[in-house]
């Protein structure tokens, strides 16, 4: 009976002690910009709890791209985001073309956690998805 008050006590201080962001879904503002090679993007990210609001600043995640119009048909690898202090990160991604992409921010710490957001890659510029469908570009050749 003894080890059972124990571990019920371990538990409650456990819980206790875990910081208030630690079980509580991440939100994320992320802003990429064109680098100066074709297809490269810098990207910043703010990570926010869901419901607190409060900054994210010891996460471990990686960021993979993936072209909705086109599932599973282009193969970006997963990059590590790296913390540059007060809950913002920073990742480089290559992507394949420009168009409308899904980042995937995967999160192995504080906890597993997935937070998925659209935007649209240009050649000048990255913008929030509209939710309309965005065709990927293709040059045409001229004959």
């Amino acid at each position: 009976m003894s080890s059972l008050r124990i571990s019920v006590l371990a538990a409650s201080l456990f819980l206790i002690l875990i910081p208030a962001h630690a079980a509580e879904k991440k939100s994320a503002m992320i802003e990429c910009t064109p680098t100066d090679e074709k297809l490269v993007f810098d990207c910043m990210v703010m990570l926010t709890g869901k419901k607190s609001g409060e900054v994210i600043a010891d996460a471990e995640f990686t960021v993979a791209a993936d072209m909705p119009s086109m599932p599973m048909a282009h193969n970006v690898e997963p990059v590590s985001a790296h913390s540059v202090g007060n809950g913002m990160y920073h990742a480089r991604i290559t992507l394949e073309m420009h168009g409308e992409w899904v980042l995937k921010l995967e999160f192995t710490k504080p906890e597993r956690d997935l937070v998925v957001s659209k935007l649209v890659f240009s050649k000048a510029s990255v913008s929030p998805s509209d939710g309309h469908d965005h065709k990927h570009e293709h040059k045409k050749n001229k004959d």
